[in-house]
């Protein structure tokens, strides 16, 4: 394999991941969990004033996923600047699409597949497990479609898909440590659980998307691979 340009500088890598990672956290993971953040915030401040908003949100399954898909626009749009790919709305296209088809994949309800018998803790782990893991894969996949790269759809689907899983999983068994589990006897446990593994999973996802979406995009921050 060579390069068409000079090789990438370490720093420029992780100032891609770095830049990537914040970016993701605020427009994927907290959208995603948002229904669960703003539950935690009625119970820890004992006011009524957001649960319009929680309603319309639980009224829905689907509302939850149209939400991040629009949220999702502000992703597109920094990774857009972060990796110099000027046309950002093609990648906010790729986003929506990638989102919704990894909501209605088979693989996002695999906790359908394993349901009986498993402990709630388990089964709540491969639910999350099963949909990040859709998600991800479909969003790499359609940004390789993006690039007309298949190699570039499948490195990017299943590496941010391995690191937004691996995250998710260690952020998970980390609260479990602690006591805090699903299932358990720690109040809003799942909340707690769920808001802040979404958030260190789109972290992880969103640096390796980012810097894999730079390389193949080959915009001039990242080096673009031939052969």
């Amino acid at each position: 394999m060579t390069l068409t340009s000079t090789p990438v500088q370490h720093p420029s890598v992780r100032r891609v991941a770095f830049q990537s990672a914040l970016a993701a956290a605020l427009f994927l993971g907290f959208p995603a969990g948002l229904l669960l953040w703003l539950i935690l915030f009625r119970e820890a401040s004992q006011t009524a004033t957001v649960d319009p908003l929680v309603n319309i949100l639980q009224a829905n399954g689907l509302n939850k996923i149209i939400l991040l898909a629009f949220c999702s626009i502000g992703w597109s749009y920094l990774l857009g600047r972060i990796s110099g790919y000027r046309a950002w709305w093609k990648i906010g296209l790729a986003t929506a699409l990638g989102i919704l088809a990894g909501w209605f994949s088979p693989l996002s309800n695999l906790d359908g597949w394993f349901a009986d018998g498993l402990p709630i803790p388990t089964l709540y782990a491969l639910t999350m497990c099963g949909l990040v893991a859709s998600v991800t894969l479909c969003v790499g996949l359609a940004y390789g479609l993006l690039l007309r790269n298949a190699r570039a759809a499948l490195t990017m689907a299943f590496t941010t898909s391995f690191a937004s899983v691996l995250a998710l999983v260690l952020t998970i068994f980390l609260f479990d440590q602690f006591g805090i589990r699903v299932g358990g006897d720690i109040p809003l446990a799942m909340s707690k659980v769920t808001t802040v593994s979404l958030l260190i999973s789109a972290m992880a996802g969103g640096a390796a998307l980012g810097v894999g979406f730079s390389w193949f995009a080959g915009t001039g921050n990242l080096p673009t691979p031939v052969g």
